[in-house]
């Protein structure tokens, strides 16, 4: 924070500003103390609620004696004083940041985890609970140890602990899995008692709490930066062997890897697969993963962990890979169009009771309707079994989640578009900006499109003599009671046509057929994946970033339902003339996806603000100060254009280094996702404009350089930054007004424009959608905002894709992009 600012607290408070400035690098404060008054008195009660804890006590009071400073315990007075006379001065005499009780922890949950982690209103459910108070306090005591301990040797693990105690106090975790801490408890006790499953050292990490695990544990065995794993993980399925090599520890010199571990897991016995094939299973269908192996070398980003962290990292990758299994063509093969036209067939006799099926009970005709809906809707069968009939459109409920229906009067099919579970809650002024100044529609959430059925669906389904349920509006398609029995004769029907005709048909392919069409048709699986509701990792995550029009995913599921109907009918010999001309009934409108659906028109409005306010920065008198303001405004600039032109992730350090960019092609290294999960790195093309606006830059810092050459620890950093060889130091910064250099992260962007009130990856959102509304195949446009997961790496040893190919295909539409936001190169300082 600023002198000002510590001078007024230290004022308050009746103490030294070192004093109160050593306690806020402890919590890690941000700059601008928001929710001060709110933070230091959760601090009070967390750390009181420990306090009474003797062993406990005592054990964080010893491991924080770092050369004689004191603990974080000690500072309660401090703490006390500071939130009595903040609290009793003149409200108009203190920041507006320091008094606020919004609740908002928007902006600093990165940089200042434990701050964010304290912005707890008096109205939350666990605000009253002693249990939470006491897990708090620890986490809270053993951040500051770590913090004086290791300073910025630190790994994840404040972080990760802040970031469970955070979400149990949002309501997004049970508040039951903090226990009340007893009196005779040390920091030993708590680790095991609280943190692992069971009594003893060896047991299970609480996965809830698993990144309140590694801090503590880190703490207990005086460890600072490990890139150790943490902070949770999906858990994987059956693991039938683990086998564990470790290397010769005397042997220096090593070569190869030092540590293997292998899961494995079996298909079964023959007569299990016998079972599977009966019920109309492929026996890999249900095979989650064949094998898993990991090995590390002294290089690798794992070195250093045990091997409790090993199989907690592993169980996260095996769920994802397992998901993207699906997709891969040797085990989930799509079916082809005489397969499909079996299928068909074979639905409409089951339905019929004809051919093989004259004999079928009550069960088939449902059973043969569920096949159709299957190949049409490609919906998973579990949501198939919950369809429902209304007669109109006008009887819909007005929530409509996951409402997967059929019109009667209109015909028309009621798809319920997914939702991206972690969507953004956007503030008032957010919205504003959106909607006002940017021409944006507030997306649907949880929302519906009604499509045209492009067969005659209707007769069968008048043919069941569906009844109401009570005063429900609706019918269900499938009887509750009888679902269970439907779906095992649809799978025995699968299974006898198997056998029959020797094929390969199984429900999971059947219902995936759409999937498949619809990605010929549009390149992106994330369309697929919201048309059909067949979710898989990497669609699910993309999805988090597309605003995509109801009219385009009406459009889009007529031309791939129609281009399979006529293919399956081809094979049918069923003629053209007999083809249901269907008619689509209603006019879809809005945009489903995100939140933060940015329209040209707002990122257009962006750009001149920043160059307005770089312009009248150049107009200030001569001088230091207007220098600084200049070099503020032109970091700012060129940051949302680097923001916008590449999609990086609004990170700590949002932008690169001179050593990450060739200048003779192009190309620029991005690593923005490196975390306890998975460590991540792309490559991205740079627009020849944005090349010589970086080129500008260092122009501008040379200058710069030239001017401030009295201020001497600035000077020193654009000597860093400027220095041959290519420097390891950030190549963006900010000047505060007390000339030191400030990290150029999402809070301090968002403080320098003031105006731009919505997230600062937004840029992502923005660039997934024009994108794909470009015409850009969804692969290409996955490969450039990093979006891929294990074994779809883009640029991987076995990827067929190849970099210049691809911005040789992004390049025009990046460009046009360009021109039509307005980003222009600028000279800041520099009079070239």
């Amino acid at each position: 924070m600023s002198d000002t600012g510590l001078e007024q607290l230290a004022k308050l408070s009746g103490t030294s500003a070192d004093r109160v400035e050593d306690l806020l690098s402890l919590l890690e404060a941000p700059a601008s103390l928001t929710h001060l008054v709110l933070v230091m008195s959760n601090l009070q009660r967390a750390l009181k609620a420990i306090q009474e804890i003797e062993g406990l006590r005592e054990n964080l009071e010893e491991g924080d004696e770092v050369e004689g400073q004191a603990s974080l315990l000690n500072y309660l007075p401090l703490i006390g004083q500071l939130v009595t006379s903040v609290e009793a001065s003149n409200p108009y005499s203190c920041p507006d940041e320091w008094l606020d009780r919004s609740g908002k922890q928007r902006g600093i949950i990165n940089d200042h985890p434990e701050w964010a982690m304290l912005i707890l209103t008096p109205g939350s459910e666990c605000y009253d609970h002693g249990g939470y108070w006491q897990h708090t306090g620890v986490v809270m005591a053993c951040s500051a140890i770590q913090r004086r301990r290791h300073q910025e040797r630190i790994g994840s693990e404040i972080t990760a602990a802040c970031r469970d105690i955070r979400t149990i106090g949002q309501g997004k975790k049970a508040l039951s899995l903090l226990e009340q801490v007893d009196t005779d408890t040390t920091l030993k006790g708590y680790y095991q008692k609280h943190l692992l499953e069971g009594v003893g050292e060896g047991d299970e990490v609480r996965e809830s709490l698993a990144g309140i695990e590694l801090l503590v544990r880190k703490v207990l065995s005086l460890k600072g930066k490990t890139r150790e794993g943490g902070g949770g993980g999906g858990r994987s399925g059956r693991l039938v062997e683990r086998q564990v090599v470790l290397p010769d520890g005397d042997d220096e010199d090593r070569e190869g890897p030092e540590v293997s571990v292998q899961f494995s897991e079996s298909i079964g016995d023959e007569q299990s697969q016998g079972r599977q094939r009966t019920a109309g299973l492929h026996p890999k269908e249900t095979q989650k993963l064949r094998a898993v192996s990991f090995t590390e070398s002294i290089a690798s980003p794992t070195l250093g962990f045990d091997l409790r962290d090993l199989i907690r990292r592993q169980k996260s990758r095996i769920k994802h890979i397992s998901q993207s299994n699906q997709r891969l063509f040797y085990r989930y093969a799509s079916l082809g169009r005489v397969e499909l036209a079996t299928a068909a067939e074979l639905a409409f006799q089951l339905f019929t009771g004809r051919g093989r099926f004259e004999q079928r009970d009550a069960e088939g005709v449902y059973a043969g309707l569920l096949l159709l809906l299957m190949i049409w809707l490609g919906r998973p069968v579990e949501q198939l079994l919950g369809m429902r009939v209304y007669n109109h459109q006008g009887e819909l409920p007005k929530h409509r989640k996951e409402v997967l229906a059929f019109l009667i009067d209109e015909h028309a099919f009621v798809l319920p578009i997914p939702t991206p579970e972690w969507r953004n809650s956007l503030q008032d002024d957010a919205k504003t900006l959106l909607y006002t100044a940017g021409a944006s529609t507030p997306a649907l959430v949880d929302d519906v499109v009604v499509v045209a059925s492009p067969v005659r669906i209707g007769k069968f389904i008048s043919n069941l003599g569906l009844a109401r349920k009570g005063r429900a509006k609706y019918r269900g398609l499938f009887p509750e009671h009888r679902r269970e029995a439907i779906e095992g004769a649809m799978r025995a029907a699968v299974s006898k046509a198997n056998r029959a005709h020797r094929m390969r048909l199984t429900p999971l392919r059947i219902s995936q057929a759409l999937f498949d069409e619809i990605v010929g048709h549009s390149s992106d699986w994330v369309d697929a994946y919201l048309l059909t509701g067949q979710r898989f990792t990497i669609a699910d995550v993309a999805a988090h970033y597309y605003s995509v029009p109801a009219g385009y995913l009406e459009a889009l599921y007529h031309e791939a339902a129609v281009s399979l109907r006529n293919s399956i009918y081809k094979y049918l010999s069923v003629e053209e003339k007999h083809y249901y001309a269907f008619q689509q009934p209603v006019s879809n409108s809005g945009d489903h996806g995100s939140k933060l659906n940015l329209k040209p028109m707002l990122l257009t409005r962006l750009v001149k603000h920043l160059k307005n306010d770089l312009r009248a920065a150049k107009r200030l008198a001569p001088g230091e100060e207007s220098w600084r303001q200049v070099h503020n405004h032109y970091v700012a600039y060129m940051a949302f254009w680097i923001l916008f032109a590449t999609g990086y992730r609004a990170v700590n350090d949002l932008v690169f280094r001179w050593r990450e960019i060739d200048f003779d092609t192009g190309f620029l290294v991005i690593s923005d996702k490196d975390d306890e999960a998975m460590s991540q790195a792309r490559v991205v093309w740079l627009l020849p404009e944005v090349l010589e606006q970086l080129r500008c830059y260092a122009y501008h810092l040379e200058v710069l350089q030239a001017r401030l050459y009295q201020r001497n620890s600035l000077y020193e950093h654009l000597d860093a930054v400027l220095s041959e060889p290519r420097p390891n130091v950030p190549l963006m910064f900010f000047i505060s007004d007390s000339w030191q250099v400030v990290q150029l992260s999402p809070e301090n962007l968002r403080q320098q424009v003031p105006i731009f009130t919505l997230p600062i990856n937004a840029s992502r959102h923005y660039l997934r959608s024009t994108l794909r509304a470009e015409g850009v195949r969804g692969e290409l446009v996955n490969a450039f905002l990093g979006h891929a997961q294990q074994g779809q790496e883009p640029f991987g040893g076995f990827s067929t894709l190849s970099p210049v190919e691809m911005f040789r295909e992004l390049a025009p539409v990046l460009s046009k992009m360009r021109r039509e936001a307005g980003w222009t190169v600028q000279q800041g300082l520099a009079d070239v």
